[in-house]
């Protein structure tokens, strides 16, 4: 009975156990089936992406043979299943590259790591070139690889519009750099050689060249060229519309010529003289509003050699070339000018000087003449219209200096003062103290100052120290608010009361007040601070 027992808990265990297995076995079952279900999906997802992927896709074996391609392969290559599968994927290469491309795709093949993309120039079945971008991944098995798949995309569009993009870039930068160097200079010679030097190497072409218009002859004139023969070119002239330039500078349109030899405006002497067959020609013309004043030619011994995007790098360059050319050109006439005003100028001066030294003298000559009786006012008449003179002499010869243009104030002051102070007793010494200053006055200002500083000094000698030996003028300089200050101050006795409240007057009092309100368009105050003070306000530029 114990033994049935025993058999009986012995069949139970057993039979609980294959139910347990019988369990796993389905679930095991039903695990699988859902694998082959997302293997068969995957698949399907695979061939699908295989079928519609818009990059190219090719599956090769270890010596380069084409086992399978997608239709984007085809499309892109141009070629048919036929022509493609099981044989060699170097057929995409041109003939000279298509046994280093075998050499390159078995060391890849076998490398332990390859780049992760690479670039390459392939060729379609109609012989057309494309710039493509290729991914690799390898099948394996049992660790070992079996296939090399490749995705390849079609890049050239890309690389094209990169390609005009550092174009532009560069054509930017290139009148980035012209118009620099046109800034930089003024002469006509370095601004010319400066826009051959910049165009001719951009283009990578074998000539450039300048041709500015004669105005006495019409005639075209080389006056700059750049390249092969350059020496030859250089003083060449064009009759009027004569060659593809002088055609382009009678009509003012630019031109791109994709083959002289079969154009008949073609001016072939200059050609013969050089001993170059010239093909693409490539000319704008320099317009100055209305005026054209010459063309830019740039010239290859290559057919078609150049697009719009070369002619409207050209045009830009042309434009700002102009302005360049006619800035050197006027700076020259200026400069001519200028020569022929400094000589004019410098004869003015020294007329000038010379009328003002005579009249000086003269008026020594009359103050020795004059009669006994009248000898005391007459003279003090005279010495003030000599100081007078003098002033305007020293101011004249300081603008002169500066060729006419604003000068220190300071100096002025100094040198009006030391040169009326000429007029003293020799036994009288007067010290001046003028502040330092970088203040400057407009030229037409110049005669007006030095009349007031001159009857300023007169009239201080006269009165500050009539029975002293020395004396002391100190001038203060300064400006504020577009407002100049002169200060003017003796050490004298100071301005007696009828002077500050004006009720005095006097032929040199009722000057300086002219001159200042009219002349400067100032304003003059009086007052005493252990010694005269006068003080002016006015605007350095009228």
């Amino acid at each position: 009975m114990r033994d049935e027992a025993k058999t009986k808990a012995q069949l139970i265990h057993t039979l609980t156990e294959l139910r347990q297995e019988n369990t796993a076995l389905k679930t095991t079952v039903a695990e699988y089936k859902q694998m082959e279900e997302a293997l068969r999906q995957s698949e399907e997802r695979f061939r699908a992406v295989w079928e519609i992927a818009a990059d190219a896709m090719v599956l090769s074996d270890s010596e380069g043979i084409v086992l399978a391609a997608n239709p984007a392969y085809f499309q892109l290559y141009g070629y048919s299943a036929e022509e493609v599968i099981g044989r060699s994927f170097a057929i995409i290469f041109s003939e000279e590259r298509r046994g280093w491309a075998i050499e390159e795709y078995k060391a890849n093949f076998a490398a332990p790591a390859i780049p992760s993309s690479f670039e390459a120039i392939i060729y379609r079945g109609d012989g057309t070139e494309r710039i493509v971008e290729t991914r690799i991944d390898f099948v394996t098995q049992n660790g070992q690889r079996t296939a090399m798949l490749s995705i390849i995309r079609d890049i050239t569009e890309r690389k094209q519009a990169e390609a005009a993009l550092q174009q532009r870039n560069r054509g930017l930068a290139l009148l980035n750099r012209a118009s620099r160097a046109f800034n930089s200079s003024l002469d006509l010679g370095e601004v010319l050689v400066t826009i051959l030097e910049e165009v001719r190497p951009l283009l990578g072409v074998v000539g450039a060249s300048i041709w500015l218009n004669d105005s006495q002859t019409g005639e075209l004139v080389c006056h700059q060229a750049s390249g092969v023969h350059n020496e030859t070119l250089r003083g060449w002239r064009l009759q009027p519309g004569e060659g593809i330039a002088g055609w382009v500078a009678q009509h003012g349109q630019s031109q791109i010529v994709p083959d002289v030899q079969a154009d008949a405006r073609h001016f072939k002497y200059i050609e013969q003289e050089i001993g170059l067959e010239l093909h693409s020609i490539l000319c704008v013309p320099l317009q100055s509003k209305l005026t054209v004043i010459g063309v830019l030619e740039v010239v290859d011994t290559t057919a078609n050699r150049f697009s719009q995007t070369d002619l409207t790098l050209v045009e830009s360059l042309a434009a700002t070339a102009t302005i360049a050319i006619e800035n050197a050109r006027l700076y020259e006439q200026t400069r001519g000018d200028a020569k022929i005003s400094a000589v004019l100028l410098e004869e003015v001066n020294h007329r000038v000087k010379n009328n003002l030294a005579a009249i000086i003298g003269l008026l020594h000559l009359e103050q020795r003449h004059i009669e006994e009786e009248s000898q005391t006012i007459d003279q003090t008449v005279m010495q003030d219209l000599i100081n007078r003179i003098h002033g305007l002499a020293t101011a004249h010869r300081l603008l002169s200096t500066a060729n006419w243009s604003p000068i220190l104030l300071s100096e002025l002051t100094t040198k009006v003062i030391h040169s009326a102070l000429q007029a003293l007793p020799l036994d009288k010494y007067v010290s001046v103290e003028v502040s330092p200053s970088s203040i400057q006055i407009a030229p037409k200002l110049a005669n007006t100052l030095a009349l007031v500083i001159t009857e300023l000094t007169t009239n201080t000698v006269k009165y500050a120290w009539p029975k002293a030996e020395t004396g002391h003028i100190a001038v203060r300089l300064d400006a504020k608010d577009d407002r100049v200050l002169l200060e003017f101050r003796d050490d004298g006795p100071g301005f007696p009361e009828e002077v500050l409240r004006l009720e005095r007057h006097s032929v040199g009092w009722e000057l300086i007040q002219t001159l200042v309100r009219h002349g400067l368009q100032g304003e003059i105050t009086l007052h005493n601070d252990q010694g005269a003070v006068t003080t002016i306000h006015f605007p350095p530029f009228i």
